[in-house]
């Protein structure tokens, strides 16, 4: 996979010079395109279904509420804060989400491709049965986040810290681990069958391994 290069900038958007700013009479209208979303707060906001295009969400804050079954298509998330928000089933396509935090969200059965998360914080995310292809966690905190029974391909962690990844019958493919500087293991060792890590990381997991694939380790 070839990374583009991550905005860090709202100006480095192609399409910077065609945001709109966003009006909240027009929240429930479909699609957001080239719409900026600028240091709103969402609460308990139901927006299911909706399509977000070319567009931006700068210090945005969601707390609750509903995204389900939301698409994202080629939107630059900085900042961004999500707790508890139900993202479950959505759809996510070359998208950068920089800086931003995730915490206890609902993102099960979703499609995640060409998507890279940089600086980021997911703490409880749930992306069981999800399906990411071409998708980059790079320089991130991925603490408790659950990819049971998710299929993942091409998906790398450069310079990311895993603690706790819940890999229960998730399928991996071309998956290379060995760019995270932590790897933690809660639950699906037997998924990393066939993928590459770091002498360091396997010691690291070895404990666990021993633990969880019935060996008994005893030096006499």
């Amino acid at each position: 996979m070839t990374t583009r290069p991550v905005p860090t900038t709202l100006s480095d958007l192609p399409y910077a010079e065609e945001l709109r700013p966003f009006d909240r009479d027009q929240l429930h209208m479909d699609p957001h395109e080239v719409t900026h979303f600028d240091g709103e707060r969402f609460a308990a906001i139901n927006l299911t279904g909706a399509r977000f295009i070319e567009s931006a969400f700068t210090d945005t804050h969601w707390d609750g509420g509903v995204l389900r079954r939301c698409r994202f298509t080629e939107v630059w998330m900085h900042k961004v804060r999500m707790a508890g928000t139900d993202t479950a089933e959505c759809t996510w396509l070359d998208s950068h989400i920089v800086a931003s935090m995730f915490a206890g969200t609902a993102s099960f059965n979703s499609e995640v491709q060409r998507v890279v998360f940089s600086s980021c914080k997911l703490s409880g995310v749930n992306f069981r049965a999800t399906r990411m292809v071409d998708v980059v966690f790079q320089d991130c905190v991925l603490t408790d986040v659950d990819f049971g029974q998710a299929s993942l391909t091409r998906v790398t962690f450069p310079g990311s810290s895993l603690r706790g990844l819940h890999l229960a019958k998730a399928a991996l493919h071309e998956v290379d681990l060995r760019g995270a500087t932590e790897l933690d293991l809660a639950s699906g060792f037997e998924s990393l069958s066939g993928e590459v890590i770091g002498q360091a990381q396997l010691l690291a997991i070895a404990p666990a391994l021993a633990a969880n694939t019935g060996i008994t380790v005893r030096d006499a």
